[in-house]
This record gives C-alpha cells, sequence and structure tokens, in this order.
C-alpha cells in the first residue's frame, strides 16, 4: 500500500490547530520545533512522565474530507492537531501498531491509534464523536533524524 503526504505541520504551543510549513527538519524525537516532540511526555491518565510515544501524528485527507462533509465544516491539514497530513492509505483506521511507514527515508513506527480529544470541539459540537475511529495514528521516529520531511512525498507502508 502506498500514499503521499499532503501537509506537514508543527506548531509551538499545544491544542489545534498546527500549522502547514513547506518542509519539517526530524529529530530524533518528533519534528523540529513541534510542541509534541521530545524524549519524554505527561500520560494523560496518571499525569506522571513517560516516553513519549505521540511524537508524530498523522491524520488522513480522506478523513478530513469525511468529517467535513458530515458535519458541514471545511477543516484542512492542521486542524486536527496533525503533523502529517496523509492521502492514499484510506482513513488510517486499518493500519495496526507496529506497521512502519518510511517517508523520504524517514521511518516511523506506529504506537497507537490517535483517539479524538476535546480541544477538537472548537470547530464543531458533534467533531470528537464524527471523528471517533478516523482521528489517525501515532508514531515514533525510529530512522532519520536530521532528514526533511516535504508535502508530495511517497508514504510506503513497510513489510513487516
Amino acid at each position: 500500500m502506498r500514499g503521499k503526504v499532503i501537509a506537514v505541520c508543527t506548531s509551538g504551543i499545544g491544542n489545534v490547530p498546527k500549522y502547514p510549513q513547506n518542509q519539517v527538519l526530524v529529530s530524533q524525537y518528533g519534528f523540529t520545533g513541534d510542541v509534541h516532540a521530545g524524549p519524554t511526555r505527561i500520560s494523560h491518565r496518571t499525569q506522571n512522565e513517560k516516553f513519549n510515544d505521540h511524537q508524530v501524528s498523522l491524520v488522513a485527507q480522506e478523513a478530513l474530507d469525511y468529517i467535513n462533509k458530515e458535519l458541514g465544516i471545511s477543516l484542512r491539514p492542521g486542524h486536527l492537531g496533525e503533523n502529517i497530513t496523509t492521502e492514499g492509505l484510506g482513513d488510517l483506521s486499518a493500519i495496526p501498531d507496529g506497521t512502519l511507514l518510511e517517508i523520504g527515508g524517514v521511518v516511523l513506527e506506529v504506537t497507537e491509534q490517535n483517539q479524538p480529544c476535546k480541544n477538537l470541539l472548537v470547530y464543531h459540537p458533534l467533531l470528537v464523536k464524527t471523528a471517533y475511529g478516523r482521528r489517525g495514528l501515532f508514531a515514533v521516529v525510529k530512522e532519520g533524524e536530521g532528514l526533511i520531511i516535504r508535502p508530495h512525498l511517497p508514504i510506503e507502508i513497510l513489510p513487516s
């Protein structure tokens, strides 16, 4: 299965949106300059510091299109807080944890499906419910520190 990068997005502050960039530099722990990059994060459940398994987030353009049609809104890349907007891989819900994705020499390992959070309610009161199961993926950087990801690069699902 092969897709492509539609947008790469970052933000130095939390919540949504993230903002499309011409390109991003990949660090050991995510995208340089993005609030979610780093070796650790605070667990939402325990409030304790833990390994950052949410370094990079991906959302499909197909999911944005579905949500926009269902709710009559105009979400664009970055609006759901994703770092990478994809196309051609479906809504990403069929991609299991542990899957390796290669983008321009960068290898990302999928860690889990991203569940919609209340931050998305700024766009529509039914967005969390509508986005459930279509919110995309979290991943960690396995290879490619120092490389650049930009729109139009292919995304390959590597054999397991």
